[in-house]
């Protein structure tokens, strides 16, 4: 896996390694004294005082990432290349072919800042690329917690299709703190795997976010800016009608994963603390539901439409609301760059705008991850609700 000019700049130390035994104790003896901390930075520029700046491992956190394939492991080291600020160790692991024979084949590499530290040190983050295949590859929760520093969180980061049934997976879930994934990559509709996902992170405690989810904080930054304005706000608990359309792609044959439509409803119905009448189900191509707000019932509706664009990817969001007598309509649309808001009341237009607000990449959204030091604070409400709803 190639390596960006800047990371070969502070490349300090590299090695291999054929068991997770053996990488381990790499680790632990180039740490073991201030001579071998020295031997990662003997070719910086001595200070002041004519010493060689010592390495000193940064205090961030474990990043693990799994991303099976050449393409998805390509895919999440260009965002791990990008990290403003890295994490102390991170282990990408490549899992291989389940069924072959069991081999474990790592790549360990410390990079250390240029420019040593005002105190006279280097920071250092510690980079493993692991390859596993067969039994090594199905059993990533005895790998994972002896290569991950005890003393410090630990993020996953599950780039790809999710198994919630996996024992392994459970286990490994019980030993990190969050775990991130994109429910818009799995299988079928997605949204049953994502549903059953949130239920073993209950069980094992472990904080879940998912980029699908939080990239549509623009979407909910311009929905509740709708509801700021004085006309709009009356219709916020006499809402009749909620419904989202998505790209049912050029085929409306091929299965459409969903999750990206039904998070909408889900951060809707638990901001009005709505309650599930009836959990959402296919008839003929659309979804439908119901959801109480109070008593007052609203229709909530997941409708496809063929599309040329990604399949699954939210098009707009539609609100209706009745009260005395008038109507609202308000509509949210959203392309790379912006999002765009329209109500009007009896036809009547009364709001327009546009807001700029591009859609986030993987690694601005990793970066988050790692600044925030926590799970977003409206996925677990919305991850709840989003269960109830897909019953």
């Amino acid at each position: 896996m190639s390596l960006t000019a800047t990371e070969l700049s502070a490349l300090r130390w590299k090695s291999t390694a054929t068991s997770v035994t053996e990488a381990d104790a790499l680790l632990s003896r180039i740490w073991s004294s201030t001579e071998s901390r020295q031997q990662i930075t003997a070719e910086l520029i001595k200070n002041a005082d004519g010493k060689t700046p010592i390495a000193v491992r940064t205090g961030v956190m474990n990043l693990v990432v799994v991303a099976p394939g050449a393409e998805r492991a390509v895919g999440a080291a260009s965002a791990l290349s990008s990290l403003p600020r890295n994490p102390s160790r991170t282990l990408f692991i490549v899992p291989r072919d389940p069924e072959g024979p069991p081999t474990f084949r790592a790549r360990l590499e410390i990079f250390c800042a240029v420019t040593p530290r005002g105190d006279g040190t280097s920071a250092c983050t510690e980079l493993l690329w692991i390859d596993a295949s067969g039994e090594a590859g199905r059993h990533l929760s005895s790998m994972v917690p002896q290569l991950s520093l005890h003393d410090l969180p630990t993020l996953l980061w599950w780039d790809h299709t999710i198994d919630p049934s996996s024992q392994d997976l459970k286990e490994l879930l019980r030993g990190v703190d969050r775990a991130l994934f994109n429910g818009s990559d799995q299988r079928g509709a997605g949204i049953n795997v994502v549903s059953d996902l949130v239920k073993v992170a209950a069980s094992t405690g472990t904080a879940l976010s998912d980029f699908s989810l939080i990239r549509q904080a623009r979407w909910r930054d311009a929905v509740a800016s709708a509801f700021d304005e004085p006309e709009i706000a009356p219709y916020l608990h006499s809402l009749t009608e909620i419904r989202a359309t998505y790209s049912a792609g050029s085929n409306s044959n091929a299965p459409v994963n969903i999750v990206k439509p039904t998070y909408h409803l889900a951060w809707l119905t638990s901001r009005l603390g709505a309650s599930v009448v009836t959990p959402l189900n296919n008839k003929s191509g659309s979804w439908s539901g119901m959801i109480s707000d109070g008593g007052q019932r609203i229709a909530l509706t997941l409708e496809p439409v063929v599309d040329a664009g990604h399949s699954g990817t939210t098009l707009a969001l539609h609100l209706k609301g009745e009260r005395r007598g008038s109507t609202l309509e308000l509509t949210v649309r959203a392309d790379g760059a912006t999002t765009q808001v329209q109500a009007a009341i009896n036809g009547t237009l009364v709001k327009e705008r546009v807001f700029r607000a591009k859609r986030a990449t993987d690694a601005e959204l990793l970066s988050n991850a790692l600044e925030l030091g926590e799970v977003d604070p409206l996925s677990p409400s919305i991850l709840r609700t989003f269960v109830q709803l897909v019953g």
